[in-house]
């Protein structure tokens, strides 16, 4: 790998519940996998279920969701 080329990133889809977020998440993760990419999916409403339930839908607590989020999204680089 080129030392210019990103070692690593982050895309991040928004959008109003049932807007097709998770569905072209899946297809933009298949196509990476497929040239050779390691992927991981955050899929906010799984994370809010599994790991974050003390959050409810409040504005402070949708944007807490999202700074959570966001430390998991760059997490390798936080060790």
């Amino acid at each position: 790998m080129k030392r210019d080329q990103p070692t690593a990133f982050t895309i991040w889809f928004t959008g109003l519940s049932g807007a097709g977020k998770t569905t072209l998440s899946k297809a933009v993760l298949q196509d990476l996998e497929t040239k050779g990419l390691r992927v991981c999916l955050l899929n906010a409403g799984d994370l809010r279920r599994k790991l974050f339930p003390d959050l409810r839908f409040s504005r402070s607590d949708r944007e807490e969701n999202v700074r959570r989020i966001g430390y998991l999204a760059g997490w390798p680089a936080h060790r």
